[in-house]
């Protein structure tokens, strides 16, 4: 590897640690004392870092929102990669995927509480539907949520392509497997939503399994015969 591309990749990994410590830095203060009284000086103090340093990644509190939620997807997305690109049948990385979405909502859900509960955090939310009428939000705001829809289309895609092999082997039922995987993504969306009437309360051990089953009675295919190893 050329001394270049060593000194990049040093850079790169440089800024995503700094990254990882504003956002769990941030984080960490919502929890404490929530989205609205959060301060670019609490984030700095909680991260270690100057407040300039943390200006460098981090535009303002809209953008540190954003971020946030970005940094969700990432942490569902490389879990379910792994899924997705290791061993086993597509039923079986089915019902892993689906575990490893809901094991990241669940481990989320003290956040997506506090945030759901910040009145300024439900303001700025408006982003996602703009008003009739209306020019529609400052173009910082589009572009942070062009990138929340990337990294959930990215997801989805990633769903649909398990659902594809599935069909291909003659696991499942032939189908549209992009749409399939949307109305997945919107189930296991709903799922973790109302996990947070449930309070603190651990998710249940067999949920994944349980919805999985659910879902696969729906969608396989009953002529195929898995065949034994």
């Amino acid at each position: 590897m050329r001394t270049l591309d060593i000194r990049r990749e040093r850079e790169a990994k440089r800024r995503e640690g700094f990254r990882e410590l504003i956002l769990h830095g941030a984080q960490r203060v919502i929890l404490r004392k929530g989205y609205s009284a959060l301060t670019m000086d609490d984030v700095a103090r909680e991260a270690g870092l100057s407040k300039a340093t943390v200006y460098k990644y981090v535009a303002g509190k809209g953008p540190l929102l954003f971020e946030i939620l970005g940094h969700m997807f990432d942490d569902i997305r490389a879990r379910c990669a792994e899924v997705a690109e290791g061993p086993g049948s597509a039923s079986d990385k089915l019902v892993r995927l689906m575990e490893a979405v809901l094991e990241s909502n669940d481990e989320a859900q003290q956040l997506t509480r506090a945030l759901y509960m910040d009145k300024a955090m439900l303001k700025l939310m408006r982003v996602f539907v703009p008003a009739l009428g209306r020019s529609g939000s400052a173009p910082q705001d589009r572009k942070m949520l062009a990138m929340l829809r990337e990294k959930r289309r990215q997801l989805i895609e990633m769903g649909a392509r398990v659902l594809e092999d599935g069909v291909a082997s003659g696991e499942f039922r032939r189908m549209d497997t992009s749409q399939a995987a949307a109305f997945l993504e919107a189930v296991l969306q709903g799922y973790a939503h109302v996990r947070l009437w449930e309070g603190e309360a651990p998710l249940p051990q067999a949920s994944a399994q349980g919805l999985s089953r659910f879902i696969i009675e729906g969608i396989r295919n009953p002529e195929y015969v898995r065949k034994e190893i």
